[in-house]
């Protein structure tokens, strides 16, 4: 947004500049005319080009371990979040088989368990203190037009109103949030 004010405040400047060295009478833009030029002038910048503005809260559709059937839930994008996470319970870790067996809930409130290779085990800070070990594993997510690889961590999201939460890490490959919004794109397309 303070990018947009100074091309704006620029803007003005040079159209000014420009009217007082041709002699004629200067006319002061309106601030519509302003905010007009400022918003057309940001959506053709590169940095918007080809992201989603999307809504806080939006439908999504998880790929696991290659399933045919993705499973549908709604997604908290979270700016405030580095990674992603996925709702799981009765996480089970076999380090020698470098697998991770868990029950995951779909958005019918069917549950079925999985068991897939894991990539690591990461440290994800807990409030009020303190660390939660979960194991990460790869997924394909939906949401809207945009289909795209992540490393998820496992974590019971029992608590909590949305069972998969899109970190940062994840919105960068093609998103822009807009907090005052909820399901702003629609269902995933389909895979």
């Amino acid at each position: 947004m303070y990018y947009a004010w100074c091309l704006a405040l620029l803007l003005i400047f040079n159209t000014t500049v420009s009217l007082a060295q041709s002699q004629q009478p200067v006319s002061t833009p309106t601030s519509t005319q302003v905010y007009v030029q400022t918003v057309a002038s940001a959506a053709n910048a590169p940095a918007i080009k080809d992201k989603l503005v999307a809504g806080y809260i939006e439908k999504a559709a998880v790929s696991i371990c290659g399933q045919t059937h993705p499973i549908e839930v709604d997604a908290k994008l979270d700016t405030g979040a580095d990674s992603t996470s996925f709702h799981a319970t009765d996480i089970f870790i076999d380090k020698k088989k470098k697998t991770v067996t868990f029950t995951s809930i779909d958005g019918n409130g069917d549950s079925q368990r999985i068991t897939c290779q894991y990539i690591r085990t990461v440290r994800v800070k807990k409030r009020p203190s303190g660390y939660d070990e979960r194991p990460v594993i790869k997924a394909q997510i939906h949401i809207a037009s945009k289909v795209f690889d992540a490393e998820i961590n496992l974590t019971d999201r029992t608590h909590f109103s949305y069972k998969l939460l899109v970190g940062r890490k994840d919105l960068r490959k093609g998103f822009l949030i807009d907090s005052s919004q909820k399901y702003r794109l629609g269902k995933p397309d389909s895979p």
